[in-house]
């Protein structure tokens, strides 16, 4: 099935990578910062994206072998989006829009799913690998078939349903036979609600800046740069879904080691940004020594 390309009225329509295919065009003025990048503050805004999903897999080296690959991967996938989503904002074309920027978004989730349904287990059984490769393929290979953002949409909403029923029922196994472990729960709690409120914010921009585009776009071409540039909602949203995405991961990855050590984990910060270490740790995880190799699990 072709692809109708959208183009915003009085937005050039093609650049030095060709003509723009994409069927999503952004609230932000085209090729006005650089004539190599489309979207300028909606291609830059994915760094901090970027960046915390390396930080999110240097901060698991020290973490135990059975989680580490897990949480790792998962943390990979934030960055992989992030770059994705760089190349998709920067050019304006299908492929990248779909291949780079989409389809990672639902091969994320199902690594999500897999952190969160394995839980502290040292693996997680081949059947469940599978049903976790053959969901997000089959979706890739139908939203490829037929590319209706619904169908990637819905599809993705429900592979997040599906993480929350196992956050839940990880949640209810936690240990609570101590003062100390049930701080720690209400601290992963509060995580949860931390990264539910980033990405929320940053939907809510986002709104807005889609429904109110004709009215930004004037506000931007009359108050100069500085205002153009903290009213890019699509960038915002980037921004605040990159630092609750990580935030979320940290949590489950916390909830994955506390279900079978509740006492030998903790959250710290590096820069604001929360991340899991052993208690005997005080540095970042990244820093430390690492210990003897063993065999991963994953």
């Amino acid at each position: 099935m072709s692809v109708e390309a959208f183009h915003r009225v009085g937005q050039k329509s093609f650049g030095p990578w060709g003509n723009h295919t994409s069927s999503l065009d952004w609230c932000e003025d085209n090729y006005t910062h650089h004539p190599l990048v489309a979207e300028f503050w909606n291609t830059i805004s994915n760094l901090p994206f970027i960046t915390l999903g390396i930080f999110g897999i240097l901060s698991t080296f020290a973490l135990p072998t059975r989680v580490r690959s897990r949480a790792a991967l998962t943390h990979a996938f934030v960055a992989i989006i992030g770059m994705g989503s760089f190349l998709f904002h920067a050019t304006l074309l299908w492929h990248a829009q779909v291949m780079l920027d989409e389809l990672p978004m639902l091969w994320s989730a199902a690594m999500g799913f897999y952190l969160t349904r394995v839980g502290g287990a040292d693996r997680g059984s081949t059947g469940l690998k599978l049903i976790l490769i053959a969901i997000p393929a089959g979706l890739s290979w139908l939203y490829l078939s037929y590319p209706n953002p619904v169908i990637h949409q819905v599809a993705y909403a429900a592979m997040q349903a599906g993480i929350i029923t196992q956050v839940v029922r990880m949640f209810k196994t936690l240990p609570r036979d101590t003062a100390e472990q049930v701080r720690m729960r209400e601290e992963c709690r509060s995580q949860f609600y931390k990264a539910t409120a980033f990405c929320a914010l940053g939907f809510a921009i986002w709104n807005v800046d889609n429904i109110f585009c004709d009215q930004l776009t004037a506000i931007r071409s009359q108050h100069g740069e500085l205002v153009g540039m903290l009213t890019q909602g699509h960038a915002w949203w980037h921004l605040l879904t990159g630092i609750g995405g990580s935030r979320v991961i940290t949590a489950m990855t916390y909830l994955s080691t506390a279900v079978r050590q509740p006492n030998d984990f903790e959250f710290a910060t590096f820069l604001g940004h929360p991340y899991v270490r052993p208690k005997a740790f005080q540095q970042v995880p990244a820093l430390e020594p690492r210990r003897a190799k063993s065999k991963k699990g994953i």
